[in-house]
């Protein structure tokens, strides 16, 4: 309790007064202490508090300063030390950080923490990996979490199964931390990637539940669609309405765009014309510019037996309203719609093949074969397809 109230004394007194008349009026309290004020902060920009994120880059810029300023007996505190890990591994200035590791004397703290740190802040991953891949006994749960976070994404590359595990550690001990929040976005394309459906919705709808206003929620957005990416149609689009709808309309209207563009990319039309139509479906909700999720609706229907009415949507589309790399998707559509329907019906033999081709045309419209897959057409459509592709490869680009 004292420990929180010094906490909060020292945020006032740092955030009342200009910063360096905050300096000189309050004590210099020790490292760890310094590093708990960072933490509240950041758990409170993790729940979406819209101040909390600029406080925090003052507190950053404050400790540097206040640590600079440490007199050399602090660091014979084993506290003090681990607390400098935990501040480097959560955005901390790396070069204050390694001024302190290769000067004063950390006797008591294991030297491959020491050596791991520092190969953080020189941005060497071999090292980083090396270091860290066994952590000494009695390390705070903290600096744990903190390491296990920031190794996450590379030992994923070789053993994803540890590194899932890892994350899942930071969930369990760190709960409503900025540190679970970033597990939970970095344990997305993980879990994907290892085939777990079940812990990809776990983690999504934990998100939403707990993270749902987090600054970083696009970053999760993004990760997530890859993840769906990856499942294909092993996910049902009824999982994916279910694990959206934890999100505010505003937050869902960007995801199932992404989506739709994700699955065009990926050549998923049926996924595309779902989340293109949930996405129509919350523009007029929400009464916002629907052009691009009508875009998207009208591509993916292209090639299927509404490409008439999909030439007639992208006929009608604002080009003012689309990003240049849609533009160039509506054009390469239209395109393509033009070579369907121009394509003539083959003839065919006998009363019932000639009533079939009627009955067609009648549903389709003239001159447009209803049935007819768009892989049996003449190689006349194969550059338009590609330019198709082309585009379809610059969303994915975007999409990252």
């Amino acid at each position: 309790m004292i420990a929180r109230q010094t906490i909060r004394l020292l945020l006032f007194g740092l955030f009342s007064l200009p910063l360096t008349t905050a300096q000189a009026a309050m004590p210099s309290p020790e490292p760890y202490m310094l590093v708990r004020s960072m933490r509240m902060l950041q758990d409170q920009v993790a729940s979406g508090k819209p101040e909390a994120l600029p406080m925090l880059n003052r507190v950053l810029g404050h400790i540097a300063a206040q640590l600079q300023m440490a007199k050399p007996e602090v660091w014979s505190k084993p506290a003090n030390v681990y607390a400098i890990f935990i501040y480097l591994l959560n955005g901390g200035n790396p070069q204050v950080v390694r001024t302190i590791l290769t000067s004063a004397n950390l006797g008591q703290v294991d030297p491959k923490l020491v050596a791991g740190s520092l190969a953080y802040a020189d941005g060497d991953t071999l090292r980083i990996i090396e270091n860290f891949q066994e952590l000494p006994p009695n390390v705070p749960i903290e600096l744990v979490a903190s390491i296990y976070l920031v190794t996450a994404t590379q030992l994923a590359g070789i053993d994803a199964g540890t590194a899932l595990k890892r994350l899942d550690y930071i969930r369990l001990n760190a709960p409503g931390t900025l540190l679970e929040e970033a597990a939970l976005r970095r344990g997305l394309m993980i879990a994907a990637r290892l085939g777990d459906k079940d812990k990809v919705r776990l983690m999504a709808r934990n998100y939403l539940q707990r993270f749902a206003f987090s600054p970083y929620s696009e970053d999760f957005f993004r990760q997530l669609v890859d993840a769906l990416m990856v499942f294909k149609d092993k996910i049902s689009n009824a999982e994916i309405e279910e694990m959206a709808s934890l999100a505010w309309p505003g937050a869902r209207l960007p995801f199932y765009l992404r989506l739709a563009r994700g699955a065009i990319v990926d050549g998923d039309m049926g996924r595309a014309r779902f989340a293109s139509q949930q996405a129509e479906a919350l523009s007029t909700a929400l009464k916002t510019d629907d052009t691009q999720a009508r875009l998207y609706l009208a591509v993916s229907n292209v090639g299927s037996d509404k490409t008439g009415e999909a030439k007639a949507m992208l006929s009608q589309l604002p080009k003012d309203r689309l990003h240049g790399r849609d533009v160039e998707l509506m054009e390469a559509a239209t395109t393509m719609a033009n070579k369907i329907l121009a394509q003539p019906i083959p003839a065919m033999v006998g009363p019932q093949q000639a009533s079939a081709a009627e009955s067609s045309r009648a549903a389709a419209g003239a001159g447009r074969a209803e049935t007819t897959p768009i892989e049996t057409l003449d190689p006349m459509i194969d550059e338009t397809r590609k330019k198709l592709d082309a585009i379809d490869a610059l969303l994915g680009k975007a999409r990252k």
